[in-house]
């Protein structure tokens, strides 16, 4: 009997490990799309591919084909790789996300600690703009939109620049930004969507008791998915803020009720 539940409980474990090894090396993509009036018509219909928290995965050119020829822009979210990873892996994850479209990318806390020069030379060498406190505008169809990278701290205890990243005209305005955490104490957000990963939505979340690898307070509240933010404290003008759950995993190679995922974004203009 006792041989029987030892069997059972054995059996149970290796079934929970293969699934959360599935939901850690899939390639689930979320499409979404993001309306607001102020989008400009030239850029009615664009598809924005966006990924985040790469990490130690290396990527599949067959399973990601599809997403990346719809892709009109790629947008990388920071983490790209950790320290231990061949540098020949991020060259090929760039290859392949950069193949299809322009990529433009900002660093997390993972590439500055596996070697900033290095991952930026990686970055220069597959065509992929790196971001560092910069705005650019982009323009399609004679219209524009601004889009932002902010750098990341080198550590906690140093705080995010004080660029404000305007553009002229007030364009509709992207950010990419690996930490979610760079909204906090920011009163006025004069942009209209923010790209951000870092906190792999917590990558265990168990029933009930909730994500139980994320710090209380501020990632606990916005720890992943979409989030409707205000331009300033007197406007009734809506931000999207998307926190993904990130692509690949940190510290241990599963996920659990919290699958890796990538992001095709397509922007609609409304009247």
């Amino acid at each position: 009997m006792i041989l029987w539940i030892v069997a059972g409980l054995a059996t149970m474990l290796i079934l929970l490990w293969i699934w959360m090894s599935i939901e850690a090396f899939g390639y689930r993509v979320r499409e979404e799309s993001v309306s607001s009036s102020r989008i400009p018509e030239g850029f009615d219909g664009l598809h924005i591919l966006f990924i985040s928290d790469i990490h130690r995965r290396k990527l599949s050119m067959a399973s990601m084909s599809d997403s990346l020829a719809r892709a009109d822009l790629v947008l990388i979210g920071g983490d790209l790789t950790e320290k231990g990873v061949p540098l020949s892996r991020v060259e090929h994850n760039l290859k392949i996300l950069s193949s299809h479209s322009q990529a433009y990318a900002v660093l997390g806390n993972h590439d500055l600690n596996a070697g900033a020069a290095k991952v930026e030379e990686l970055l220069r060498s597959a065509g992929v703009r790196l971001l560092k406190d910069e705005t650019l505008v982009l323009e399609k169809g004679g219209d524009h939109i601004a889009l932002t990278g902010y750098m990341q701290p080198k550590t906690r205890k140093h705080p995010f620049s004080s660029y404000k990243g305007k553009a002229k005209n007030d364009p509709y305005h992207i950010v990419l930004v690996h930490d979610p955490i760079w909204i906090k104490g920011r009163a006025k957000l004069g942009y209209d969507l923010i790209l951000s990963g870092h906190t792999h939505g917590g990558q265990i979340v168990l029933p009930l008791l909730g994500a139980i690898r994320l710090e209380p307070f501020y990632y606990q509240k916005y720890d992943s998915g979409w989030f409707d933010l205000h331009r300033s404290r007197r406007s009734n003008e809506v931000i999207k803020l998307l926190i993904s759950r990130g692509f690949g995993t940190s510290h241990i190679p599963i996920r659990l009720c919290c699958p890796s995922e990538y992001h095709l974004i397509t922007l609609t203009r409304t009247p």
